[in-house]
């Protein structure tokens, strides 16, 4: 299958992502869930849930991290296949809502530290530390001589 294009933009705010995923062949709700559960997609149902009780940022990444999930039909995070998944999912969460030259600009003026840059960014210090180590350590490593 082939994944669904997104068309999420890195400035789009929680509530542009939310009324744009109603554009799209899935149901998205929020509710309370455990403790430590930001987000769950359920592939039977093509349905996302978003904690409630997140701040608007959480909810934003929760939310866009969950849509690429769907995008992909991705049906568990578990076992090797799924820790593939989660970990393709995180970097494409990363690079949908970090603005490559806006990283690089915040990463000089506040000299890497992570908490100003996120909330600068509009992304949690996770999708931050995601993107640092998911797609920049990707770009910059050495080629096998």
């Amino acid at each position: 299958m082939e994944p669904y294009s997104l068309a999420i933009t890195p400035h789009m705010t929680y509530g542009q992502i939310r009324r744009y995923a109603e554009s799209l062949p899935v149901t998205v709700c929020s509710a309370q869930l455990p403790e430590n559960v930001q987000g769950v997609f359920n592939g039977m149902l093509s349905t996302i849930i978003v904690d409630r009780a997140m701040t608007y940022t959480m909810k934003r990444c929760a939310l866009t991290h969950e849509l690429v999930h769907w995008a992909h039909g991705d049906d568990s995070c578990n076992g090797i296949m799924g820790a593939r998944m989660e970990q393709r999912t995180r970097r494409e969460t990363a690079a949908l809502l970090i603005p490559r030259i806006e990283y690089a600009t915040l990463e000089n003026i506040y000299e890497g530290e992570a908490y100003p840059m996120a909330v600068e960014l509009n992304v949690t210090e996770q999708v931050l530390k995601d993107y640092r180590e998911l797609i920049l350590a990707q770009r910059i490593k050495p080629s096998a001589l």
